[in-house]
């Protein structure tokens, strides 16, 4: 009698978002696809109300491992080991933009970074979610990457990421957040194994109909 196994995982994942701080450039990679496509200045909701900081590692061909906080007032102790984990961040987004390339709108997007750079963007985006949560009571911000800003380092120029509030939307317009946060969370404390909504209308949003900053700050009113 054959094993129940197959070669195919049933694991579904939520795509990611990634920054590379040396070259200053946002990334994702389409359903499908072997190769990443840059998203250029995009506009973003950010889940701040979930945002999980801890330990991760990057190994090259797989994706990070994570070692969550047990809570925002309690560090994890650092994993040992020879792998080099870093104190990062992973917080979940959503875009309006259209993919260059694609048909498909970025939706709903997983991004994480242990770049100092990128982590001295998100404290201070952090820290105007935090004053603006007692106005905006059951809303979430939407921020746009207005450009980067070289800052020179021990090993060269990394660029850090300029984001500005544009606007608070209630949560219920972007409902792909809450349905991710239902979710089971996985043994090592992380959100690996929640699997994406099914297709565009699952994000909540109306379909983009253009690429520009309006456009996609309209789609989230």
């Amino acid at each position: 009698m054959p094993l129940n196994l197959s070669v195919s995982s049933d694991a579904e994942f939520v795509p990611y978002m990634k920054y590379n701080a040396k070259a200053g450039r946002f990334y994702v990679k389409p359903e499908g696809a072997t190769e990443e496509v840059e998203i250029i200045n995009p506009t973003l909701a950010f889940d701040m109300a979930y945002v999980r900081t801890g330990w991760l590692y990057y190994a090259e061909g797989s994706g990070p491992e994570k070692i969550w906080d047990p809570s925002s007032a309690q560090m994890a102790p650092k994993p040992p080991g020879p792998k080099k984990f870093k104190r990062g961040f992973e917080v979940m987004v959503i875009g309006n933009a259209v993919v260059p390339g694609t048909n498909a709108r970025i939706g709903l997007r997983e991004f994480s970074s242990t770049a100092g750079n990128v982590i001295a963007a998100l404290l201070r985006m952090y820290a105007e979610y935090e004053a603006g949560t007692r106005t905006n009571p059951g809303k979430v911000p939407v921020y746009s990457c207005t450009g980067v800003k070289p800052i020179n380092g021990m090993y060269g120029v990394n660029y850090e990421p300029q984001f500005k509030l544009e606007m608070w939307v209630d949560r219920a317009k972007v409902s792909a957040f809450d349905e991710h946060v239902k979710q089971p969370v996985s043994n090592g404390g992380g959100l690996d194994d929640i699997p994406p909504p099914g297709g565009p209308d699952d994000f909540g949003l109306p379909p983009s109909r253009a690429g520009s900053m309006k456009d996609q700050l309209d789609d989230f009113r």
